[in-house]
């Protein structure tokens, strides 16, 4: 009996710990994807992924309080954020001034149809090369794959003997054959 009672409260202390965590709240899924905590001496530093604000979290009494920490790289986000601004302003002007260039061009002769050329026509259409562009083509890679076969060819040619290179070292003499035992000897 005592053994049974022993068995039920181990049982019941392994798993209050178990129990104890499943009770603590969660951080909601929207500030643990905003947030990063990364422990230093005397607390946390908090990052916050949306704005970049950095914030040193202490135990201040009873309560945990997070202050802001001061940016030591000389420029603010807000500077860095009104330079952004400023160059993304700029850069839209220079892409309107482009566009009402090109819109006030007068329209010319449209450009020379190339081998293999896919521009669309005037019409909308896209030309295709003729046959005679197709031919040259054609006669250019056939060309081309003639050198390179003709260049492995060369390679799988055997090299010439070397003329600055030492001749070979004559075969050693070959032992002299023994002599036939006289008949009736061992």
């Amino acid at each position: 009996m005592i053994l049974r009672a022993t068995r039920t409260v181990m049982l019941g202390l392994s798993i209050l710990p178990m129990l104890a965590a499943a009770s603590v709240a969660e951080p909601s899924s929207e500030a643990a994807e905003r947030f990063t905590m990364s422990p230093v001496d005397g607390g946390f530093l908090r990052l916050d992924k949306q704005t970049g604000a950095v914030s040193m979290c202490a135990k201040s009494g009873n309560e945990w309080a997070c202050k802001s920490v001061e940016d030591q790289t000389g420029s603010a986000p807000g500077d860095k954020l009104s330079r952004l601004q400023s160059e993304n302003h700029d850069l839209k002007a220079r892409v309107k001034e482009l566009e009402d260039m090109i819109e006030s061009r007068p329209p010319g002769p449209p450009p020379p149809p190339g081998p293999l050329a896919d521009a669309p026509s005037p019409d909308g259409k896209v030309q295709l090369p003729t046959d005679e562009e197709v031919d040259q083509a054609l006669d250019y890679i056939s060309r081309v794959y003639k050198k390179i076969r003709d260049h492995v060819r060369d390679l799988d040619k055997p090299l010439p003997p070397d003329e600055h290179a030492a001749p070979p070292p004559p075969p050693p003499p070959a032992p002299p054959a023994a002599a036939p035992a006289p008949k009736g000897s061992l």
